[in-house]
């Protein structure tokens, strides 16, 4: 996947860009996708730090 080509549309005036992803192969699609992926949800494989909760009871006094 070339990544370094790219182009920024407004909403609605996108290109249709069907038949580019016709002529791509199957290999081509599933890289493509997996880079979105991976840009969509960049920290998802991160560990991250655990909440921690405590219940406690006020003395009354």
């Amino acid at each position: 996947m070339n990544k370094a080509v790219f182009a920024i549309h407004k909403l609605g005036d996108e290109p249709q860009n069907y038949i580019y992803w016709l002529q791509q192969t199957p290999l081509q699609r599933l890289e493509a996708i997996e880079f979105y992926r991976l840009q969509y949800q960049p920290y998802a494989a991160q560990s991250r730090l655990q909440r921690v909760y405590r219940i406690t009871q006020l003395s009354q006094g």
